[in-house]
């Protein structure tokens, strides 16, 4: 049995060090490829905000993607795209319900679409922050997304790192052409952990990463009742232009994802739960060049100095410093 055991550890070790060898001779090949996949879903949502700006009133105020109800049930169809939870830890009470997060967050989504539902438009403002194109987006992503539960990065590095998760989300994208909504139970959390988790990912898998949440913005997220953090995987252009076309509001609701399709082969461990100096140095990077962008934070596509006017000159008066997104 000793033997048995020690053998087991070897092979472990063994694979672990072809895994990480594989990480590190990986990382251009992802970088690179999510530069120019990031490039066009930038040159996507410039073209439907900016050059051919969509209109309000492409979807109806009782479209799916305003309320999240399933037209098939009338139910939310949030917890039937649920791919996965990862176990609990055990004897802790403190934690929200993963159906409360999953409610919380779909719910939030929704309402943000359901802004550019109304005709005639509600004014760029406080009311409606986003141009019409980004709230449509929201609609795509809560509505349409596989989701994965988590209770923290840890937890989540843990999977992602295993291979086998790893390839089952790419086989999900690849089969589904979805997004991916990357939910965390745990609302409390590190601004630099969350900046290394999301640097995980897009050092991982060639799309990028929010890290959007309840606390200060982090890098480049946005505010949402929990943290979540969506792969970006781009699917979400053919539902937005999608919209454009004659009978588009009805094409882009989507069936519920089949249960038991992925992530079957279960538990899965990955060889670490903690970043890695390429990520850290990724997150260190992009904290630096958002904060040269100065009040305009982490908003690329709205001008920040503009939406927050009142807030800012408030902020300048009372000589407080305006931090547009979380120090590292």
């Amino acid at each position: 049995m000793f033997r048995h055991d020690r053998r087991d550890s070897r092979r472990c070790r063994a694979r672990e060090k072809g895994e990480t060898l594989t990480y590190y001779l990986s990382i251009p090949i992802v970088w690179g490829w999510q530069f120019f996949h990031n490039t066009q879903g930038i040159l996507c949502v410039l073209d439907i905000t900016r050059f051919r700006p969509l209109p309000a009133g492409l979807i109806a105020p009782d479209h799916s993607w305003a309320t999240g109800l399933n037209p098939a049930t009338g139910e939310p169809i949030w917890h039937d795209n649920v791919l996965y939870r990862s176990p609990r830890p055990s004897g802790e009470r403190e934690l929200p319900s993963d159906a409360v997060v999953v409610q919380r967050v779909g719910e939030y989504l929704a309402q943000l679409t359901a802004l550019s539902a109304v005709v005639p438009e509600i004014p760029w403002g406080p009311r409606r922050r986003m141009p019409h194109g980004i709230n449509y987006i929201h609609g795509s992503a809560h509505y349409n997304s596989g989701i994965l539960m988590f209770t923290d990065f840890a937890d989540a590095i843990g999977h992602f790192t295993d291979r086998q998760f790893a390839e089952e989300v790419r086989r999900f994208v690849c089969r589904e052409r979805r997004e991916v909504l990357v939910m965390f139970r745990q609302r409390e959390y590190s601004p630099r952990d969350y900046a290394y988790y999301v640097c995980c990912m897009r050092t991982l898998f060639p799309w990028f990463c929010n890290a959007n949440g309840p606390l200060k913005r982090v890098l480049w997220g946005n505010p949402s009742p929990y943290p979540v953090a969506n792969l970006i995987t781009g699917n979400w252009i053919r539902d937005i232009y999608r919209l454009k076309r004659p009978g588009g509001a009805e094409a882009v609701v989507r069936s519920p994802i089949r249960v038991g399709d992925y992530f079957q082969n279960g538990p899965y461990q990955g060889c670490r739960r903690e970043p890695l100096w390429p990520e850290k140095l990724l997150a260190q990077y992009t904290h630096w060049r958002i904060r040269l962008r100065g009040s305009r934070g982490g908003l690329f596509f709205v001008d920040r100095r503009k939406l927050l006017a009142d807030k800012l000159a408030t902020l300048r008066q009372q000589g407080i410093p305006d931090e547009p997104i979380a120090r590292l």
